[in-house]
């Protein structure tokens, strides 16, 4: 099994060893990639999966209360680091569940556990877009998720579907460009995080500050919270706990940015480094959680 996770895991870092390689090599601005990542692939891949499987009311209400229960962990384990605090309290709640959780969830268990990490996505950057920068800023800014096509991708996929409303009802060609355009979107969202990561300017003063960021966000959490997921269905703990494992995401340094910008470099070095270690214990999750819940 662990063969089979590292197997499901590796053509997605490959996807973003290539980004970070292109980035690297070609320096033009990557705006316009990012934009049609956040306005075109992410949606269309969420919206997909809303609507092919339907997420009930009970799955979001217990993965709203597992994700709080992790918030409230990272935001009590970040108090006892002196320094930095706010990238250990950002990097242990903002994780990259969506363009690294799709891609491996989908090789590992299929759409089903896909579509549930779009919910599990959803409560992840509602909280990372709102609750997390009210706590580090003193201002709840509720705004800012309704800036995100995400979350409209997520209610109209959820609207259509439970109104009985398939996008498989297309006309045929539209529903064949729909259908490229789903394709496209995990490969080009693992690219976009691969050429995010490289436009990161890195710190690398602090090996020991990052080595706590790595235990604690790639085991120190998912180990934490291996006891809540003995509530779930055993797809919907599977999907929760390996999204739980997930390393930091990119959008974590445009958070920390947003209020300390000295610590910009220092965000960025822990994506990175997560990343790059996620690649030995994603695999390792994955074979831990399929033996406890099968």
């Amino acid at each position: 099994m662990i063969y089979q996770a590292f197997g499901a895991v590796l053509p997605s870092f490959i996807m973003m060893f290539v980004g970070y390689i292109y980035g690297k090599l070609f320096r033009e601005d990557i705006t316009l990639f990012n934009k049609i990542a956040t306005w075109l692939m992410a949606p269309i891949v969420t919206f997909a999966f809303m609507n092919d499987y339907i997420p009930t009311a009970g799955v979001l209400l217990r993965y709203g209360m597992g994700f709080s229960v992790m918030f409230a962990i990272s935001f009590l384990i970040s108090r006892l680091h002196k320094e930095d605090r706010e990238i250990f309290f950002t990097g242990n709640v903002y994780v990259n569940s969506g363009y690294l959780g799709y891609p491996v969830l989908m090789a590992l268990w299929g759409e089903r556990a896909l579509a549930l990490g779009v919910v599990y996505s959803f409560v992840n950057v509602f909280v990372g877009s709102t609750l997390l920068p009210a706590l580090i800023r003193g201002k709840l800014e509720l705004k800012n998720i309704l800036k995100l096509p995400f979350l409209y991708a997520i209610i109209l996929g959820w609207g259509f579907g439970i109104a009985g409303i398939s996008y498989k009802q297309l006309p045929a060609g539209v529903l064949t460009a729909f259908n490229w355009l789903k394709e496209m979107a995990i490969p080009f969202l693992l690219l976009q995080v691969g050429l995010g990561i490289s436009r990161i300017k890195f710190e690398t003063s602090s090996i020991k500050g990052y080595s706590f960021v790595v235990v604690e966000r790639l085991l120190l959490i998912p180990l934490m919270l291996l006891p809540i997921a003995f509530f779930f269905e055993p797809l919907e703990a599977k999907v929760f706990l390996l999204e739980c494992a997930m390393p930091i995401g990119v959008n974590s340094v445009v958070v920390i940015g947003a209020f300390k910008k000295e610590l910009v470099p220092k965000a960025g070095m822990t994506v990175a480094l997560t990343t790059l270690f996620s690649l030995v214990t994603l695999p390792f999750w994955a074979y831990v959680i399929e033996r406890i819940f099968g």
